[in-house]
């Protein structure tokens, strides 16, 4: 009866195993080739770089910018509305009077400066350019994060994929040691007890946990990568 049931464990997890290796295949996420020559895994770093310049964060401060500009265009047009013209009409004028030899001007007519302007208008301006030029640092700044960000993310990519890469073949070896643990157990062999088989299935269990956290890892550091880039790796590799 334990071999029986201890048989019907063994089918249960070929069976899964099959199934979990075929959905890798159809992962590109798993299977994505990267480049490994020198000169094109640089040219791959200075296109993600490219792409991550694209960034909402770095669009969000372009747009301030602009606000900036047009904000002094704004401060500095203060200098024509503090021009305030006054006048009045004589009111011998006014009355069509000409029986008066008197001589009056026929208007008067003034211009009147708030001299607070003055001060305020410039700093208004100066204050406005510092804006601009605490923008255009905050900039650079953000670039100079992306771009670590993105070499970063890169290099985790590629590191979780080649372990992976690196477990299959521990995996596999684990699971040929299993079934073959277990066909000398199931064809009676007296050197084989049943205890070597729940060993030898412990063994490959903990390698496929292995390969399930590190395939998690190889598709959670893509999407960090993709994110940062805003498209997707394999349309990055296919225009490279």
């Amino acid at each position: 009866m334990k071999q029986i049931l201890f048989f019907l464990l063994a089918t249960c997890t070929c069976s899964t195993l099959s199934a979990q290796e075929q959905h890798s295949a159809r992962d590109t996420s798993i299977i994505l080739k990267l480049p490994t020559e020198t000169y094109t895994v640089e040219k791959l770093k200075v296109r993600l770089v490219e792409l991550a310049m694209n960034n909402p964060s770095i669009k969000l401060l372009e747009e301030k910018k602009t606000a900036t500009n047009y904000d002094q265009t704004r401060a500095k047009a203060g200098w024509l509305n503090m021009l305030t013209a006054a006048g009045n009409l004589n009111e011998y004028t006014i009355k069509g009077n000409t029986n008066n030899n008197t001589l009056y001007p026929r208007y008067n007519f003034g211009i009147m400066v708030p001299l607070g302007n003055f001060v305020s208008i410039p700093a208004e301006v100066k204050s406005i350019k510092a804006t601009g030029r605490s923008i255009d640092q905050q900039k650079e700044g953000e670039k100079l994060n992306l771009k670590s960000a993105v070499l970063r993310a890169y290099e985790d990519y590629s590191a979780n994929k080649q372990l992976y890469e690196l477990q299959l073949p521990l995996l596999e070896d684990a699971y040929n040691h299993y079934k073959q643990t277990e066909s000398k157990f199931s064809g009676g062999d007296q050197n084989t007890a049943v205890e070597t088989v729940n060993d030898a299935y412990r063994i490959y269990n903990a390698e496929m946990v292995r390969k399930v956290n590190l395939e998690r890892d190889v598709k959670q550091s893509k999407y960090i990568l993709e994110a940062i880039i805003g498209t997707t790796l394999e349309d990055v590799l296919l225009h490279l």
